[in-house]
This record gives C-alpha cells, structure tokens and sequence, in this order.
C-alpha cells in the first residue's frame, strides 16, 4: 500500500449483537482495513472474557508487527493500551493523518474522538480543543452515514452505516463523560452534539423499519441519556409507547416505559406542574395492574407500582405531606399484597425513602408534630421489623443533621429494642449494629448521661447464645456468615469504646467476639480465611485485659495470637503481611510476657522479633510497615533492659529506624506516631538518669512529631493522652533544670488537655490528681499564687 501499512487477519471470534442483526451480517473494513464486524462488536459492549481475549492477541500481534495501526487502534478502543497519554495521543494523529489520506471517515471519527481523554490543556484552551475535535468528528460521521467515502471501502448498508455512526458518537459520549469527571472540564456542548449525533442516527435507522423491535433499545438509551434536551422525556414516552405496542411482552421495554414516564413526572412535579405529574402516575398505575388470571404482580409492574405511588405522595407533599403519607402507606400495603409478600419483589425502599425525604423536609421546617405524623403513618403498615429500622434510622439521621439529638437516640434505640426482640437474620443484624454505632456516637456527645455499660450489654444480650441457638437449622453457609457479621459489629463496637478511652465495657464485648469466632476456623476448609479476624480480636482482647491489669489473662491471649501468626507465617514464610504481622505478635507477647514477670521468656520474644523484623527489613525496604514493625521491636527490647545505657541503646536504634523511615519514604501521619515514641522513650530514660537537658531535647523532639500527627487526626484520643503524657515530662525536667516558670506554662498545658480529655469521657483521666498536684507543688514554691492554688484544691476534691 501507498502508506506503507501492514495489516493482520485476525482469526474470528464469536461476539452477540444483541438486537442488531445487520450489524452481526457485515462483512469488508475500512479504507484502512479496520474490519467493520469487529468495530460493531467493540462499540456494542463486548462480554468482559471476550475482551480480555481480544485484548492478549492484539498485544502479541503488536509485538510481532509494532506497524500495525489497525490493532493499535482496536486495543486504545478496548481500553487496553496502558502507555503513557502522549504516546497514545501520537499513535492517534498519526493514524487520523493516514484516514485523511485513505479517505476512511470511520477510521478518522474514531481517532479524533479516543484522542479526547488525552488533550492536556486546561479550562477555556481544554474547552476550545475538545469542541474543535468534536466537530471534525461529526463531519466524519456525517460522512459515514452519506456513504462519502473512498479508497476501495466494501460499502456499508444505509442501516450498518448509521449503526456505525450512532455507536460511535455513543462511545465518544462515554469519553466525554469521563473528561468531565476527570479533568472538571465544560463539555457540555460538545457532549450534547454527540448525543444528538447518535440520536439521529438510531432514529434513522428505526424509521426505516419502525416495527422492528430490535432498533428500539440503542435509541431508547441515547435519548434518555440526552440530559441536554429539555423535551428528552416527551420524546422518550412517544418512542417507549411505539416499543411497547409492538413489543407488549418485552420486559426491556415495558421497563423502559415505566422508567420514562416516571423521569418525567418526576420533572413535572419539580416543575410544580401537578396535574401532568398525576397524569404520569395514573398511566404508572395502568401498567403496574397484573395480567389476567394473575394474581402477583411481576417485576415490572412492581416498578411501576412503586413509582405511581412515589409520583403521587411526591405532588401532594408540599401542600398535604400527612395525606402524602397515607398514600405512600397504601403503595407499601399494596405492594405487599401484590407481591405476596415475595422479598425478591417487594421494593418498597424508593417509598420509605419518599417518606423519610417528607418528614425531613418538616423537620428542617421545625414542623416536628407533622414529621412525626408522617412516620407514625409508615410504621402502621410496615410490619418488618428491618424495615421499620430502615424507616426510624433515616428520620433519625434527619434529626441529628438538625441538632435534635435527643430525638435522633430515641429512635436509635426504638430499633434497636425491636430488632432485639424478633429472630435474626443478616440484615436485621446489619441494622441493628448500625443502631448501636449512631447511637454510642451520638452517647459520646455528653458522656456524662450516656451509660456505656449499659450499652455493651444491650450489643451482649443480642449476641447471647440463646439467641445464637436460633440459628442451628440455617444452612451451612447462611449461619457462619452471620455469626463473622455479629462478630465483626462487636468488634468495630470494642474499637470505638477504646477511642472513647472506655476501658470497661471492652472486654464483655471482645470475649463474645473470641467465642463466636473460635468455633469457626475449626472447619479446615475456611480456616486460612477466618483466622485474620480471630487473631485481631485475640489483640484487642489481650490489650483490654492489660488495661484492666489482669496480666495473666492478657498473656494468655497473646499467647493465642502469637501462635496464629507463626501458623500463617509458615505457610507463606516470604509474605510481608505474615512477617509484619508476626513480629508485632511477638512484641505484644513479649510485653505481656514481662509483666508477669517472666523476663526470660519475654527476652526470647523480642529476640525472634527482632530477626524477623529484620528479614522483614532486607525483603522490603520500601514499605513503611517494615520499619515499623523493627521500631516496635527495638523500642521494647529497651523496655526490658535493666540499665540506662542498655536502654538508651535500644531506644536510640528505633530513632535511627524511624528517620531512615522519613527518609526514604517521606514524612507521614504513622511515620510520625512511631518518632514520637522512640523519642519519648529516649527522653524518659534520661529523665530517670537526672540528664534534664538531654530529656528536654529529646521530649521536644517526642512533642513536634506528636503534633504532626494530631494535626492530620485532632480529636484522636490516644494521641491527645500521649500529648498530655509528653507535656507532664517536659514539665519534670523544666524542674529538674530549675526553670519554674516554663514549668508552671507546662503544667497549666497538661492540664487544659486533661480536662478536655475527662469533658469527653465523662470523668477524671489517667494522671488527672498527680497534675493537680504537681501544679499546686510549682505554685507554692513560686510568688504568690493562693487564689490559684484554691481553686485547684476545688477541682482535686471534686475528682
């Protein structure tokens, strides 16, 4: 050939045309080559497997021939060249300069509207270029569809040829649309003129054969994406009935009926033109009424029923919102019926949350006797108690947005008494944990009145075996997935005690995530997948136990978890998650080893950690976690030395590992949560050594990497008793140093935060007394301070 192209006969592969008979029929390419049957199977959507298939050749047949323009068009239209923007943007000018010269529209259409997601401009430049491309484009498809083409092209059909056009201008919407999300870029008008584009093209193709069924869908679909179109849904409705009345059992287009007329009361009611919104519901009704003989409703017609009933309460809500209600009450009990109960049919979400949309809009209005009449009316018809739940939970959310969170707990806890008394199943146990975390979050907002206690035995009481007895006749998959999903709302619950800083209720919660989760990877089988979760509540459950100081209970759970992480280790001994995780296992045991007093055995601990945090090191340099699990290690191994120079040499190597971390791996929020502790430990060592100066140095180091990390997390309350826990050595080595002053400023510091600290939880914190005491200490021996000292003496009584 003139422009020196070679081309690859590609074996055929089976693709449908699902309602495009000629489209699968056309046999010839392009000027250029580009077969026409694999353009078509392409732009209609090919499965996943056959693209992925597609995909592997043309790489080979890339590899074999770099040249080939054909294939490397195909591959950027199936989205898998993954090269650079650039290069795929040449690839394409290059082509469309070739398509120019062959005479090939189709070609060139394709390579001007791929190259969209590769323009690097910004704004109006961005804006001029799209819509300059996006023209070029229309006169190719203009071309295509007039069969202006030249250079020896097998001749399409009219049909095939406006096919072509149609499906290409389709894809360019796609891109488009991604160029909006993407780049923030107004292309609306060029996106608009594709729309119209393809619109004209299917159009075309149905009005030559307008009882053909199988033109109807690609139109249907274009005209209802032609948000540009002020009149689209008109259009829609029109070309929806003529589909229908030739294809009345079509479940496609009885769907796409029903969705049509019901974007367009949908627009006439926002319109505030209420008699056409209920002339759309009325025709909505007609086609929700079961076919003769039946006495259940199908798919279709409970989408129609739904949006009939939604169309209608939505036109009386503004003037009437309770008779609103009552007739969202009547489509939930008619649906019922109608469905027989079925809950494969019963959709009745889209009406509660009509409902849910009502009563909010009075709740904003501070209308709260007609919110509540609105939800009285729903809860009368709606028996399910997950649907009820589904109900108060929305119009809770409505009442916390307003500031009524009184109101919001009440209904929280409406859900969750009722989802207490009746049978469990999946999603009334996914409901009735999503009660308990919005109603502990909205409890910590005045701690002092919320019982946490009280609370976790609510989470215990439902998870109680009794209860989980109930289960023992589900299926052998239904059960275990309920009981990982119990266990895992427990365990998210026991984390968010702990956030609180509410030691307490942990344990009951964490032990009755172990005994649910222990019987479960004894199934061989599922063992491997189940033994993450049980290891991470052996953790939690061993650090609530610590807290607790019931040492040889922590100990014992830690033991556990270590011996999870060996296990997983050593069936996958090079993985990073099974190193990581098995040498922070070590660390914890190690610790809890030591506090029993077994320092021989925690020694062992640490020593393995420490070998294996190295392997972990020299395998994975790049990842964070690598250097973190050594610090862990390190950090201990000083914890269980004996003297100050041991210590300090363990301390200062986890410094060391923490700054090559920063180093190499630049400066994060956890990177610096592990330099402050480092550096908090350095600096008590020499506290302890009366090597004030050195302390202070180190502290401050220890409070600025503290601080990073509260900036990025500021209401985290481990952080937050770090702080107050560096603030309270600083202060003892200004002391130590003789600065009175800096330590009085200090101290004050301290002692603002832990305040803060017990307004959150609702009573005195760790240290609170020994800060008022340390202060009053500092006071006495510095000026004239009575009223301020009195004033503490008030606050250490009312502790």
């Amino acid at each position: 050939m003139a422009l020196g192209l070679t081309f690859t006969a590609y074996p055929a592969f089976a693709a449908s045309c699902p309602g495009e008979p000629a489209g699968c029929v056309t046999t010839g390419g392009t000027a250029l080559g580009l077969p026409y049957r694999t353009a078509f199977t392409i732009l209609q959507d090919m499965d996943a497997k056959d693209r992925k298939a597609r995909i592997e050749r043309l790489g080979k047949a890339l590899e074999a021939n770099p040249a080939d323009d054909i294939a490397r068009l195909e591959l950027i239209m199936l989205g898998g060249d993954d090269r650079k923007q650039d290069a795929i943007a040449a690839s394409l000018a290059d082509l469309l300069a070739k398509a120019g010269e062959a005479g090939d529209p189709t070609v060139a259409a394709l390579a001007r509207l791929l190259s969209v997601p590769t323009i690097d401009a910004e704004g109006e430049e961005a804006d001029a270029k799209i819509t300059a491309v996006v023209e070029a484009a229309r006169v190719d498809l203009r071309a295509i569809r007039n069969g202006a083409t030249r250079g020896g092209q097998t001749a399409l059909t009219a049909d095939d040829a406006d096919l072509l056009a149609g499906l290409i201008a389709r894809r360019a919407v796609l891109d488009l649309d991604e160029a909006i999300e993407d780049y923030d870029r107004d292309v609306g008008t060029a996106q608009a003129a594709m729309l119209q584009a393809a619109i004209e093209a299917f159009s075309a193709r149905l009005e030559r054969a307008p009882r053909d069924p199988a033109r109807f869908p690609l139109l249907a679909e274009a005209l209802r994406d032609n948000y540009y179109d002020k009149g689209r849904h008109d259009r829609l409705v029109e070309i929806c009935r003529r589909w229908t009345g030739i294809a009345p059992a079509d479940p496609t287009a009885r769907r796409f009926l029903v969705s049509a007329l019901a974007a367009r009361a949908d627009e006439r009611n926002t319109a505030d033109r209420t008699a056409l919104a209920l002339a759309d519901a009325e025709a909505l009704a007609v086609l929700a009424e079961p076919a003769p003989g039946s006495l259940r409703l199908d798919e279709v017609q409970v989408e129609a029923l739904v949006a009939s009933y939604r169309v209608r309460a939505t036109a009386q809500g503004k003037a009437e919102p309770v008779q609103a209600a009552a007739t969202l009450a009547e489509g939930l009990e008619r649906l019922r019926v109608k469905t027989q109960d079925d809950p494969a049919l019963n959709s009745g979400g889209e009406l509660i949350l009509t409902a849910v949309t009502q009563a909010g809009e009075r709740i904003d209005k501070q209308d709260p006797v007609t919110a509540e009449a609105i939800e009285t009316k729903l809860l009368s018809v709606l028996a399910e108690p997950g649907r009820r739940a589904q109900l108060r939970d929305m119009i809770a959310g409505r009442y916390q947005a307003n500031g009524k969170i009184e109101a919001a707990m009440q209904r929280y806890r409406q859900s969750m008494a009722e989802l207490a008394a009746v049978p469990l199943d999946a999603e009334r146990s996914w409901r009735f944990f999503a009660a308990a975390r919005s109603l502990f979050d909205l409890g910590r907002r005045d701690a002092r009145s919320f019982d946490a206690d009280a609370h976790a035995r609510l989470l215990l009481d439902y998870a109680a075996e009794p209860r989980l007895r109930a289960l023992d006749g589900q299926d052998g998959k239904e059960r275990p997935h309920l009981l990982l999903q119990i266990a895992d709302a427990l365990h998210t619950l026991a984390k968010r005690l702990e956030e609180a800083g509410i030691e307490a209720p942990r344990i009951g919660l964490l032990e009755r995530e172990v005994a649910l989760r222990e019987p479960l990877v004894r199934d061989p089988a599922l063992r491997a997948g189940r033994l993450e979760g049980l290891a991470n509540a052996y953790r939690d459950l061993s650090d609530a136990f610590d807290a607790a100081n019931r040492e040889k209970e922590a100990l014992d759970y830690a033991r556990k978890r270590a011996e999870i992480r060996r296990e997983q280790k050593e069936k996958n001994p090079a993985g990073f998650d099974e190193l990581s995780d098995y040498v922070w296992a070590l660390r914890d045991l190690g610790d809890e080893q030591r506090h029993v007093g077994d320092d021989k055995g925690a020694q062992a601990s640490y020593q393995e950690g420490a070998q294996v945090g190295a392997m972990l090191l020299e395998r994975f340099p790049d990842k964070g976690g690598s250097y973190e699990a050594m610090s862990a290690i390190q950090v201990a191994m000083g914890h269980a030395a004996r003297t100050t120079m041991m210590k300090l040499i363990h301390y200062k190597r986890a410094q060391a590992t923490n700054l090559a971390h920063l180093d190499r791996l630049g400066d994060k929020k956890f990177d610096q949560d592990f330099l402050a502790v480092s550096s908090i430990n350095i600096g008590d060592t020499y506290l302890e050594a009366g090597k004030y100066q050195a302390a202070l140095t180190h502290l401050g180091q220890a409070l600025e990497a503290s601080d990073k990390s509260l900036a990025d997390d500021p209401e985290n309350n481990s952080l937050l008793r770090r702080r107050a826990r560096i603030l309270d050595k600083i202060a003892r080595a200004e002391q130590g140093l003789g600065r009175a002053e800096p330590a009085i400023a200090t101290r004050r510091r301290q002692i603002e935060l832990l305040e803060r600290l017990a307004r959150l939880r609702g009573g005195a914190v760790e240290n609170q007394a020994d800060a008022y005491e340390a202060l009053i200490d500092l006071l006495s021996r510095s000026g004239d301070h009575a009223d301020e000292i009195a004033e503490i003496r008030r606050k250490v009584a009312a502790l």
